[in-house]
C-alpha cells in the first residue's frame, strides 16, 4: 500500500504527465491513427476493429489513470 507522500506525488507526477504537450501530442497521434485504420477496414472485419477499440480504450485508460491519481494526491494534500 502506498503512504499519503507517495500518493501525492503521484498526483503530481501524473499531473506534469497530462499537461506535458509531448505525451498529448503522441496519445492523440495514436487515436488519430487508430481511427484511420478503423476507416479502412472492411465492415465485416470484426477482429481488427475490435483491436483498433482496445488500443483507443488503452489511450483512454491511460488518461483516466492519470486523471485519478491526480485527484486522489489532491485528496490525500486536504486531509493532511
Amino acid at each position: 500500500m502506498k503512504t499519503k507522500q507517495q500518493i501525492i506525488d503521484d498526483g503530481r507526477e501524473a499531473e506534469r504527465l497530462l499537461k506535458d504537450t509531448d505525451l498529448k501530442r503522441f496519445l492523440t497521434e495514436i487515436e488519430q491513427d487508430c481511427w484511420l485504420e478503423f476507416k479502412i477496414t472492411g465492415a465485416n472485419d470484426s477482429d481488427s476493429r475490435e483491436a483498433i477499440y482496445m488500443k483507443l480504450r488503452g489511450v483512454e485508460m491511460v488518461r483516466q489513470s492519470l486523471r485519478a491519481m491526480v485527484d486522489n494526491g489532491a485528496i490525500e494534500i486536504k486531509s493532511k
